[in-house]
């Protein structure tokens, strides 16, 4: 049978699968394993680790003196319990939108073996448009002895039932900083370390320095400008042999970013060498064949990858929408006690450029709720051109996930600063750090 699409990959390509069949097209779904439809964000990524870092919150916040000497600890064989029922349940909620949706599905690895031709274990299916979405995978540096057990990914810490007393994490990124968090709420000493002398070194310095001292409060141990030479399992745990000496500890976690899946080509006409290459509308240089999501390497977020399956799907349907300017989709990461946040430009990237740009900053410190939670080295910061459009925000705060939904819909619709400054943000709440931001950003 032919087809109008053939989706490679359960990810959030399954909202484009959907999208494009009730639309009237003809698709087929091909995952690995269609107990694994959600992908990496439901499975091994943002689902899970999210609700590890809700309670994880709730542990971090027990500290505070009006709980007296109150010991708490988590339960993290429920914690695992409940995690694996919500990916259960949600798994089978997509599976059934696919199935009412009238999307044919198929179990296996798909191959693209030449144009419009997708193998799967033996089976060949033919497609006028097909879209890879096939994600990535954990980067394991050379010199790491990655065994699953003694030094694993953040596939096998997000299944944790039992915590180490020791524990050692390789990277400074989203991924090497949310464990951290978790690791630290629990009680733990966690070592973070970062090649680089900072973490999140694309990040405006003030937001460096403070997510730094919060995360450090908390418990989390930073080495930085550390280089791993090697790691491997001993008789009773894990040594790292670095440029700074020999270190042992009980687990090392392995979260050095992570490298897109391009497998999937099995033919010449489509170009993937670190990630498969498309232009700014997906597609490669294979007409119809697109590559969505992580697979591509343009921005590894669970939401950007959805986005962009739409996006494809909208264009293939004919209905030409405006090119998605990945640049305006926000990122953050779960950090506690208080998470960051940014969209747009940073500061770096409009020095870099040579633009003639307006910062704000405003630190939580000048609101008195900040106080109550706890989030006095909050900041917010933004970013606008001489002509008042805004440019970019970064923000250290609570709810800083929810919150920087705004400054990306500034953004979108190319609005000036005045806009802001008319907006009458709810008090006391975080979000009218962004009124006195934005006052000052002249």
């Amino acid at each position: 049978m032919q087809y109008d699409i053939i989706f490679i990959g359960g990810g959030l390509n399954y909202a484009g699968a959907v999208i494009a069949q009730k639309a009237g097209l003809k698709c087929l779904l091909i995952e690995k394993s269609l107990d694994h439809l959600g992908g990496t964000c439901l499975h091994e990524g943002c689902i899970p680790s999210k609700h590890l870092l809700y309670h994880g919150k709730l542990l971090v916040d027990t500290r505070h003196p009006v709980f007296g000497n109150c010991k708490v600890s988590l339960d993290l064989h429920t914690l695992q319990d409940q995690k694996e029922e919500i990916l259960k349940q949600t798994t089978s909620v997509i599976r059934k939108q696919l199935e009412k949706a009238g999307v044919d599905l198929a179990e296996g690895e798909g191959l693209v073996t030449s144009p419009n031709t997708v193998e799967c274990d033996g089976r060949r299916f033919t497609g006028k448009n097909v879209v890879l979405g096939t994600g990535s995978s954990p980067y394991i540096p050379q010199g790491v002895e990655f065994d699953g057990r003694r030094i694993i990914t953040s596939n096998e810490a997000l299944s944790l039932r039992e915590l180490p007393e020791r524990i050692a994490i390789v990277g400074g990124g989203p991924v090497a900083l949310e464990f951290a968090s978790f690791f630290a709420a629990c009680g733990l000493t966690p070592h973070v370390f970062i090649r680089r002398e900072q973490i999140l070194p694309k990040s405006h310095p003030l937001m460096r320095e403070n997510l730094t001292k919060l995360l450090s409060s908390i418990g989390v141990t930073f080495h930085p400008s550390v280089k791993i030479v090697s790691a491997y399992k001993t008789a009773d745990g894990v040594r790292l042999q670095t440029n700074k000496g020999i270190f042992d500890f009980d687990l090392l976690l392995v979260a050095t970013g992570r490298r897109p899946n391009t497998d999937v080509v099995a033919c010449n006409d489509i170009k993937a060498d670190r990630a498969i290459e498309t232009n700014e509308h997906f597609e490669t240089d294979l007409p119809g064949h697109y590559a969505i999501g992580d697979c591509n390497g343009k921005l590894k977020l669970a939401h950007a990858a959805r986005a962009q399956a739409l996006y494809v799907v909208k264009r293939i349907l004919g209905h030409n929408p405006s090119v998605l300017r990945l640049r305006n989709i926000p990122r953050f990461i779960e950090t506690l006690p208080v998470p960051y946040a940014q969209v747009g430009l940073t500061r770096q990237e409009l020095e870099e450029s040579g633009a003639d740009f307006n910062e704000s900053i405003f630190k939580l410190s000048g609101i008195t709720i900040s106080k109550t939670y706890g989030a006095t080295k909050g900041a917010i910061i933004l970013y606008a051109d001489k002509k008042g459009y805004l440019l970019g925000g970064e923000l250290l705060c609570p709810h800083a996930p929810d919150i920087i939904g705004t400054i990306a819909q500034c953004l979108e619709a190319g609005l000036k600063t005045s806009a802001l400054k008319n907006v009458v943000f709810p008090h006391p709440t975080i979000s009218e750090a962004i009124g006195r931001c934005v006052m000052h950003l002249d």
